[in-house]
């Protein structure tokens, strides 16, 4: 009841400043032993949730406090330090597509850009299910890769306004080609040399995405990636070769207005603001009383229940599965030092571009440097799999190559994981007839109910740069304009 009247009496005088955000408090009914006060609650400190924290505190002049369940920012920048050589390999973000303000917004935390350096590495494509090499297999050539990439750039910016930053401009009769499945769309424009290089670069993260919706991979591998991938745009990583820099920088300028390692126990979300209850690693309880809500981590079962979502929240967010994705960094005598090993079907021999391997399946090993090999892994769209799953299937599969001497034998030595993380998220695509029926009307219909909002990958690509742009030109607008 206490805290009841607290929450009333702030909102009731939210026009009045309130010079201290942080008050002692405990309540035998609740354990919480601090309350805080502020205009936003921000839930995940990854790419989304960080960039909006900084533009509402620092531009916006509002008081947030930004809750991460890791023990840092950043969500899927992942950044391994070779404990020998000190350098330092990414392994979740490869790299940053130039789009919008960007670059404005690394220069703003001191992060100097340059281009990335790509190693020129021995491929070889290999079944990872017999771990037999293909023979007779033909890569597209660099002309034709070329001439289909710009092929589809063409076709994909005729869609552009209506996909990026957001969904929010989908017009209300969508066009049926963005309905269609990516294999017949493939097919319709001669695109198939194109298909191993999207397989590479983001298609692996949809699976068999040659029967996804050309909406959905006009996401993945959109306008800004292609005029990336054709040196149209730039790409960027910093010149430290340290993706992690930036949100290291950040959380140095929001300092104690983010929580780490803090888990939502539960929330109260009303018209008139929100109230949520955290827990800290040291067992902290911590009552967060804020004006809006913004959710921008994945949208998973386990990340929404503390939510307590409303029948129309239920109804939108349960018609998606998982997205189930795994990536590190491994060591191993076997691997091919200076080489990669791409999983291809034996099907794909000899331009059989769009066959692909079947979920699921790990992508491929590739070098990165000193001893260290970059691996992906792309599980099947349930809840059943762990970090110890996916370590063994991948364990499994340089088993198989080494089983067919593809690589020398393991010698019963397993893969040594420097790194590993979990990258699932939500598979936010629905079917065509569901689109149809108005779908993202309906998403997009949620910002603000119950004084909460959203970002993150449900609303838009999942590109770092795309999702610093929907925030300002779509969320900050909205979510500002409420309070």
């Amino acid at each position: 009841m206490f805290i009841g009247l607290l929450v009333s009496a702030w909102f009731a005088s939210a026009a009045i400043p309130i010079s201290d955000d942080t008050v002692s408090f405990k309540n035998a009914a609740t354990s919480a032993e601090r309350v805080i006060y502020k205009d936003v609650a921000i839930l995940g400190g990854g790419a989304s949730g960080s960039h909006a924290a900084v533009r509402l505190r620092e531009d916006y002049n509002k008081s947030i406090i930004l809750i991460e369940k890791q023990a840092n920012l950043g969500g899927h920048v992942e950044t391994y330090i070779d404990p020998i050589s000190g350098a330092p390999y990414d392994y979740g973000v490869n790299s940053y597509t130039e789009y919008g303000g960007a670059k404005a917004f690394f220069t703003r935390f001191n992060v100097s850009l340059v281009s990335p350096a790509r190693k020129t590495l021995n491929t070889s494509y290999v079944d990872f299910t017999t771990g037999k090499p293909l023979i007779g297999y033909q890569r597209p050539t660099s002309a034709n890769v070329t001439m289909a990439l710009t092929k589809y750039l063409k076709i994909a910016e005729q869609y552009e306004s209506m996909l990026l930053p957001g969904y929010f401009n989908l017009p209300s009769e969508i066009p049926e080609e963005l309905l269609t499945k990516f294999s017949d769309f493939v097919a319709k424009y001669g695109l198939e040399a194109a298909v191993p290089s999207i397989q590479q670069v983001t298609g692996f993260a949809l699976g068999n995405f040659g029967e996804e919706l050309v909406l959905y991979v006009m996401q993945e591998f959109n306008a800004p990636m292609a005029r990336t991938f054709l040196g149209i745009n730039g790409g960027w990583v910093p010149s430290s070769h340290r993706n992690q820099d930036i949100y290291d920088n950040i959380a140095t300028l929001l300092g104690n207005d983010v929580l780490y390692s803090a888990t939502v126990l539960s929330t109260e979300r009303h018209d008139t603001g929100v109230e949520l209850s955290i827990q800290n690693d040291k067992g902290e309880m911590i009552r967060i009383v804020a004006k809006k809500l913004l959710v921008s981590f994945g949208l998973t079962p386990d990340n929404v229940a503390p939510l307590k979502l409303s029948k129309a929240e239920n109804d939108v967010f349960s018609t998606w599965n998982l997205s189930t994705g795994y990536c590190g960094i491994v060591t191993h005598p076997s691997l091919p030092i200076n080489g990669t090993l791409v999983n291809t079907p034996a099907s794909a021999v000899p331009t059989n571009y769009l066959a692909l391997p079947a979920i699921p399946f790990v992508t491929r090993f590739e070098y990165m440097g000193d001893k260290n090999f970059r691996v992906l892994f792309t599980g099947t769209h349930s809840a059943n799999w762990s970090i110890p799953k996916a370590q063994s299937y991948t364990n499994e599969a340089l088993s198989i190559l080494a089983a067919a001497g593809t690589v020398p034998s393991t010698n019963g030595i397993s893969l040594n994981f420097a790194a590993f993380t979990d990258h699932t998220t939500t598979h936010s695509h629905v079917s065509a007839d569901i689109v149809r029926a108005g779908f993202y009307k309906k998403l997009y219909a949620l910002q603000g109910e119950r004084s909460t909002f959203y970002t993150g990958r449900a609303w838009t690509s999942q590109f770092t740069t795309i999702l610093w742009e929907y925030n300002n030109q779509y969320l900050l607008p909205k979510l500002l304009a409420s309070l």
